[in-house]
């Protein structure tokens, strides 16, 4: 197999498993309430990577072979919750407001968001690229809201929007520290940790939110006939395996045999994705999003070009 052509179809998969997220989102919100399918979320992906948290914590320092400093910890915890934890659970509120086509295009500011936070916290470089992607963005932003704003479009609800826009910006954020505090690290460890970090941490929730009581009571599962509570847990779990621990294995190896910037160029088809699995799902979904769409995925392409 040509060496070239396995990572370009692993970046179009990874566009494709992430665009699919935001109606996976939808589906599991038919039975759980969005910080349950935030937390069932996190916790399928936690338990997947557990091996590697394990090897990293347990097996290699017995060993003797000590990857992680005192300091990593913190910024591990850190970034499970910025990047995975609060996005998780604004994303399945917003899923309960907004189409998640919408979703999927509002994600695709987080370029915009990674440079502006790295330029203002990190000391990262202006480039001329990067001035106009930001303001194509800020362009594309007010296309998707600005009728909503001055009252044109009482359709659409600003508060989902808004989380899912805070959302992308916590996504900006996560990538800087990723970027700045974890270069010593193994690309396993930057991914299991925080993962698991959060993962557990959202056991609790999930206790405190009565699903362990949810999951006694409800029907014994048929596979002919599964009831809502089954389908909807399903979905998560796809979500939670596919859509978060296996697709960022993916990403972290498509990383090592390219670029960073080669791995992220699946940012243009995930907001694609997530409108299609919106019109197939009779969204209602209006000019100003699709123009929104296309100056988002411009700005992006000026961000991210070299």
């Amino acid at each position: 197999m040509n060496r070239r052509f396995l990572p370009l179809f692993l970046i179009v998969l990874l566009g494709c498993v992430w665009g699919s997220s935001f109606i996976l989102i939808k589906r599991g919100l038919l039975a759980f309430e969005p910080v349950q399918v935030a937390g069932l979320r996190l916790a399928f992906a936690g338990f997947f990577l557990l091996p590697w948290f394990v090897k990293y914590s347990i097996w290699q320092p017995m060993k003797g072979q000590h990857v992680l400093q005192r300091a990593d910890y913190l910024y591990l915890l850190l970034s499970g919750v910025i990047g995975n934890a609060i996005p998780a659970f604004l994303f399945s509120r917003a899923g309960q407001l907004i189409p998640s086509g919408l979703s999927g295009i509002l994600n695709a500011f987080t370029p915009m968001f990674t440079l502006l936070f790295g330029v203002w916290w990190f000391g990262d470089k202006w480039s001329k690229n990067g001035v106009l992607g930001v303001a194509l963005g800020l362009l594309g932003a007010a296309v998707l809201l600005g009728p909503t704003l001055i009252g044109r479009d009482t359709s659409l609800h600003l508060g989902g929007a808004s989380m899912a826009l805070f959302s992308a910006l916590l996504y900006g954020i996560n990538i800087n520290i990723i970027k700045h505090k974890f270069g010593h690290l193994p690309g396993m460890v930057k991914t299991a940790y925080p993962f698991v970090f959060v993962g557990f941490l959202y056991l609790f929730v999930l206790a405190k939110t009565g699903f362990f009581d949810a999951w006694n009571q409800a029907e014994p599962l048929n596979f002919q006939e599964p009831s809502q509570f089954w389908k909807s847990l399903g979905y998560v779990a796809l979500l939670g395996t596919f859509g978060s621990a296996l697709s960022m294995l993916a990403f972290n190896w498509v990383i090592k045999q390219t670029s960073a910037l080669e791995a992220s160029t699946n940012t243009f088809i995930i907001p694609v994705m997530a409108v299609v699995w919106g019109i197939l799902d009779s969204e209602a979904l209006t000019w100003n999003m699709f123009a929104g769409l296309l100056l988002s995925l411009a700005a992006v392409y000026l961000v991210m070009r070299r």
